[in-house]
């Protein structure tokens, strides 16, 4: 199959694709059609995470209020197999597993839903489990591999873990690494949460 530098798939092989690419190819179609940059450089923030909170205090889960806003930040998701989490903070760095694992972890804490320890692999930052224990939270090493995380987890009771690659797995949410279960929580993390430590 031939695809050119904008994703576009020569009329010769558009038949020969998966399906899964027609749809997503035709879905990039039916956006440029439209006039919308389907790959936008930049995303135009109106709001911040906190004047939404502020505005809707009471807004009860999966609820619309029919005003569209724009949020600081983008998610980046590779779905290769469905597993890892990319994400570029503000100022485009690259925030990793690692970084993930603490901003979510201290969200969990938060919002009470964090059961036993957060667990890495043995290569994980010692600044994260540093970082995490200065916030209350327990960290765990597992064997490098994301089925040794899975394993701890399950013996600890633990719903957080993953690997500084960005592969993170929630298993309050489901019971595999998943990008976008992942990146979710993140779009409601404080902005203040992805600033680095010094």
């Amino acid at each position: 199959m031939k695809v050119d530098s904008l994703a576009r798939v020569s009329e010769d092989s558009y038949d020969d694709a998966p399906e899964q690419m027609r749809v997503r190819l035709d879905k990039v179609e039916r956006l440029r059609e439209n006039g919308i940059d389907p790959y936008p450089v930049g995303f135009p923030r109106t709001a911040t995470i906190g004047e939404v909170r502020a505005k809707y205090p009471d807004l009860e889960p999966d609820t619309a209020t029919g005003e569209k806003v724009g949020i600081t930040g983008r998610v980046m998701l590779s779905r290769v197999g469905g597993k890892l989490c990319f994400v570029l903070d503000h100022l485009g760095r690259i925030v990793d597993g690692d970084q993930l694992l603490y901003v979510m972890g201290c969200a969990k804490k938060q919002d009470s839903s964090l059961r036993g320890p957060v667990i890495g692999p043995v290569m994980s930052n010692l600044g994260l489990e540093v970082a995490l224990r200065e916030a209350g939270i327990e960290f765990q090493r597992a064997p490098v591999g994301d089925r040794y995380v899975l394993a701890l987890l399950r013996e600890t009771g633990g719903v957080l873990g993953g690997e500084t690659s960005g592969h993170v797995l929630c298993l309050d949410k489901t019971t595999a690494g998943d990008g976008l279960v992942s990146a979710l929580p993140l779009l409601c993390a404080e902005p203040q949460a992805f600033v680095a430590r010094q």
